[in-house]
């Protein structure tokens, strides 16, 4: 029975339009039913770059390798008898649901991958269903989703948009994954001992109109459930529900799925699934040559251009028996109609892409070959990172957040700047979306993999450190999740394996992996120290033994004195030995190397030793004075859930504030105590933090491009400053309060009042990303530092005073100004803190660091002393000659990444890459408070 079907002439009920908002689409038929679509996944664009246009010639009408989308309805060609066929199926399923042997309104689209089932599905069939409603259900709600590595999460998260009609439902996603995973009460198969999961079919039943609105719920790439979610159980539970909610009498919810068919062995671990499928799947077959020639040349008809004979029959001959050919012809004719935009006739633009196979890697490659070198390492990174590999089938497409792609050596400006080359709508090889909030990214299709032969060499050359990276990623997550506790921690042999792949692929390991390496290499040295202990405290017992044994033959004062002898020797060997652990612990931990030089000493005071005469080792001598040297850290603050990335202190010193990728502000005072919870409200990481002098504003930049200024008490002053156009890396407050100075990614400078209002326009001189700002006492001079490896001092109307500063080579990341004004002080990836006069001359070149990158530098309020943090995870105080006043404070482990200076001269704050802000006393004298850690408010 034919109930609708697509033609060339539609009737004026037969026509559809499309209505948008920021949560759903609406697809409208001329006859007024329509049908609302609620996407788990929301496509964030990236702005095309424009290019003149030497013919009057409409948008592109084709996709590329995007599948088409239900508002692409008008432009989806070919698949006509196909739409009719699965209508016509879909509506059969829909008859007579309160039959005892009523299918389950489950259709299943089977097909290889580039076969177009997600086109069918989204731009075919669900449009259809608009024009021509199933029964009498004329408004019905489509949910589309695909699966990713938590189905039950992107269930929930659709649900929750259709109940609350909020673009971001974090509460209500929350109660619906539960709700989803609760098992029946009352529905328990005692006959095959199953539990029922009926959490959707609950769901939909509570949702408004149910009864006339009923449920769609269309699961694209179903196969998702196998290739990215490893949880068997989260999978099962997944597929009950679905099954349940499809079985249900009351017929409100319905199902369909896209799958490949080389999973077709996966799913027949779940046996309702495989009889669904076995039973009612549809076999997306390839295109008839009629079908093809339609698919080509009815868009072009329909934007105003007619492709000649010729053209269209090269193009049929070259998918002729091609696998995937769909993806990559609609990608091919993308790029002939851009070409004939700007005059470029088709068979030549055909010609120089070398056909229709050659489009696709040619396009990728030719993107490839016009980054730099350091571009071209982050483009192999992340399209090795966007690929599942397949274990016995076929490698198939990986969405993930952008965040996971970006090592810690990388800036995410610059990944994300590399990911929009390949993500541009020219090009499309790339798809960019977010999930509540977070940026993710997925290759667009998987021809790609099998065409671009640059990626295919990638691929060859690294499926093991693939692999590896994988299982590292999820031992990080794990060691994090459980609160960073050492028994999430890597051993031996795989901490053997994980050294060997840190040594080769370094560069490539994301900062939370690098922090789990760095984490598990101590805590195996501390475990070896604690063994050698161990084993010495066992000799010393046998030897006691032996020489209590012994005794009996000899006599007795004898017997005892060689006793007391072997126990003296055994113990000036343990105190030799805790005197070396002590040692080693300076480095990483000096709270405990303080720990072990002291019960060191205490063990060298026992009466017995000091029988008949004191036997101390040198190194006793030395031990607790070296730990005190070394031992400058009177606090340790944790809390932050990721690296810290900026620190300061207020004018009095008694608010300390921080800033870090966890997205949150804290403040804490000097006892280490949060003084309120976390200011929340940034959405990605805190990249620098300041305080107004009088310490009742605190100000925040980060990488969602707005400046936010907070109350003491964590709340929101007004409402966050926006106008860079990216990420803001630098703050300043002026020492009247009344001007804030901002630095981001556009490479620029804008300077704010209080109330959020731009003053005067932004500050342009640049080249790149403006890494660190700051303004002199008086207010008059405002100085920045950035990527071009320049130090540049403005005048408070922004205008540019002397020329730039040079002598750094390579990116500046932080710069200050003494209080008198007559010093600048800045520190680069060069490994160098250099000094300069107002007027830009350099009068000082501090080396020191073991390591290549400065990451932040401070000055005294009397401008005598001068502190560095860096990548070696070290703070070196210098003078102003450029000599180190004592041995650097060492105690983080990882990158310094920011540093600031107590006005009195007495403190040093530092803040790092394993989370954790340091006080250090500067003098020495505050040994007592030493060994505090506190956690979240």
């Amino acid at each position: 029975m034919n109930y609708g079907i697509l033609s060339d002439n539609h009737s004026d009920n037969c026509s559809i339009h499309v209505e948008k908002d920021a949560i759903s689409s609406a697809i409208i038929s001329g006859n007024g039913h329509k049908v609302v679509i609620y996407q788990y996944q929301l496509e964030r664009q990236v702005q095309e770059d424009k290019a003149s246009s030497a013919t009057e010639i409409s948008s592109n009408p084709y996709k590329g390798l995007l599948a088409f989308q239900s508002e692409d309805a008008d432009q989806y060609f070919g698949r006509e008898k196909q739409i009719e066929k699965l209508w016509n199926l879909f509506q059969t399923l829909h008859e007579d649901t309160t039959q005892a042997e009523a299918s389950l309104r489950l259709l299943p689209i089977l097909g290889p991958s580039g076969s177009g089932k997600s086109s069918l599905a989204r731009a075919g069939l669900i449009p259809e269903i608009a024009r021509c409603p199933l029964s009498v259900k004329s408004q019905p709600r489509v949910v589309v989703l695909v699966p990713g590595t938590h189905p039950l999460e992107a269930l929930a998260t659709v649900l929750a948009r259709v109940a609350t009609n909020d673009q971001i439902p974090v509460a209500k996603t929350r109660e619906f994954t539960e709700e989803l995973q609760k098992a029946s009460k009352t529905t328990i198969d005692t006959t095959k001992n199953t539990i029922i999961y009926d959490g959707l079919r609950r769901i939909a039943n509570a949702l408004p109109s149910i009864a006339t609105s009923s449920l769609i719920v269309l699961v694209d790439q179903f196969e998702e459930v196998y290739s990215l979610c490893h949880d068997s159980r989260e999978r099962q539970i997944f597929i009950e529900n679905l099954i349940n909610a499809a079985g249900d009498s009351s017929g409100y919810v319905s199902v369909i799925i896209t799958v490949r068919s080389d999973f077709l062995g996966e799913i027949q671990r779940h046996s309702a699934l495989n009889q669904v499928i076995a039973k009612q799947g549809v076999i997306v077959p390839a295109m008839t040559e009629l079908e093809l020639r339609r698919a080509i040349t009815k868009p072009a008809e329909n934007a105003g251009y007619s492709l000649d004979e010729a053209i269209v029959n090269l193009l049929l001959k070259d998918t002729e028996g091609r696998e995937g050919a769909l993806p990559l012809l609609q990608f091919a004719l993308t790029r002939i109609w851009s070409g004939l935009k700007i005059g470029v006739q088709p068979a030549q633009t055909l010609n120089q892409m070398g056909g229709v196979g050659g489009a696709l890697a040619d396009e990728a490659q030719r993107i490839f070959e016009n980054l730099n070198s350091d571009e071209k390492k982050i483009a192999q990174r992340v399209f090795l990172g966007l690929v599942q590999l397949g274990e016995g089938t076929r490698d198939t497409r990986r969405r993930c957040k952008i965040s996971s792609l970006v090592s810690y050596r990388d800036e995410p400006e610059q990944v994300k700047k590399v990911i929009n080359k390949f993500a541009n709508p020219g090009v499309r090889l790339i798809t960019l979306s977010s999930l509540d909030g977070t940026e993710t990214a997925e290759v667009t299709h998987e021809a790609l993999f099998a065409n671009w032969g640059q990626l295919k060499k990638w691929l060859d050359s690294s499926r093991n450190d693939i692999r590896f990276g994988r299982r590292l990623d999820e031992g990080a997550r794990v060691w994090h999740e459980n609160g960073r506790s050492q028994g999430s921690l890597w051993r031996p042999p795989d901490l053997d394996l994980l050294a060997k792949y840190y040594e080769r692929a370094k560069d490539n390991m994301t900062p939370l992996q690098v922090e789990f390496f760095h984490a598990a290499v101590n805590a195996e040295e501390l475990k070896k120290q604690a063994t050698i202990e161990a084993e010495k405290e066992r000799k010393l017992q046998r030897q006691l033994l032996t020489g209590a044994l012994s005794a009996g033959l000899l006599l007795t004062t004898t017997a005892l004195g060689f006793a007391l002898y072997q126990w003296q020797s055994a113990e000036q060997q343990r105190m030799e030995q805790n005197a070396t652990t002590a040692k080693l612990l300076l480095s990483t931990d000096p709270a405990q190397a303080m720990v072990a030089a002291i019960n060191t000493v205490e063990l060298s005071n026992s009466p017995l030793l000091s029988f008949p005469k004191r036997l101390e080792p040198a190194s006793v001598k030395s031990i607790l004075f070296s730990a005190v040297q070394s031992n400058r850290e009177i606090n340790l603050l944790k809390g932050h859930q990721g690296i810290v990335r900026s620190v300061a202190i207020s004018t009095d010193g008694n608010i300390i504030i921080s800033g870090g990728d966890d997205g949150t502000v804290r403040l804490w005072n000097r006892e280490g105590k949060q003084i309120s919870k976390p200011f929340k409200g940034h959405k990605g990481i805190v990249r620098s933090v300041a305080i107004s002098t009088d310490s009742n504003v605190v100000i925040s930049g980060g990488d969602d491009g707005t400046v936010r200024l907070w109350t003491r008490e964590g709340k929101p002053i007004g409402k966050p400053f926006q106008s860079h156009g990216g990420s803001v890396y630098s703050i300043a407050i002026s020492t009247d309060n009344q001007t804030i100075i901002s630095g981001g990614n556009d490479g620029t400078l804008h300077q704010w009042t209080r109330e959020g209002h731009l003053i005067g326009k932004p500050l342009k001189g640049h080249q790149g990303i403006v890494r660190s700002v700051a303004i002199s006492n008086d207010g008059k001079t405002i100085i920045s530092a950035g990527k071009d490896g320049t130090v540049r001092l403005w005048t408070i109307e922004g205008k540019p005073i002397f020329e730039p500063f040079k002598g750094h080579k390579d990116m500046v990341r932080s710069v200050t100004i003494s209080t008198d004004g007559k010093t600048i002080i800045s520190g680069g990836d060069d490994g160098t803190v250099r000094l300069w006069t107002r007027e830009g001359k350099q009068i000082g070149e501090f080396k020191g660091h073991q390591g290549r990158i400065i990451r932040s530098v401070a000055i005294s309020s009397d401008g005598k002393t001068i502190i560095s943090g860096g990548e070696d995870g070290t703070l070196h105080i210098w003078n102003r000659e450029g000599k180190l006043i004592d041995t650097p404070f060492k105690g983080h482990q990882g990158w310094v990444t920011s540093v600031a200076i107590s006005s009195d001269g007495k403190t040093i704050i530092s803040g790092g890459e394993d989370g954790t802000v340091r006080l250090w006393d500067i003098k020495n004298k505050t040994i007592g408070k030493s060994f505090k850690a506190y956690s979240d408010v």
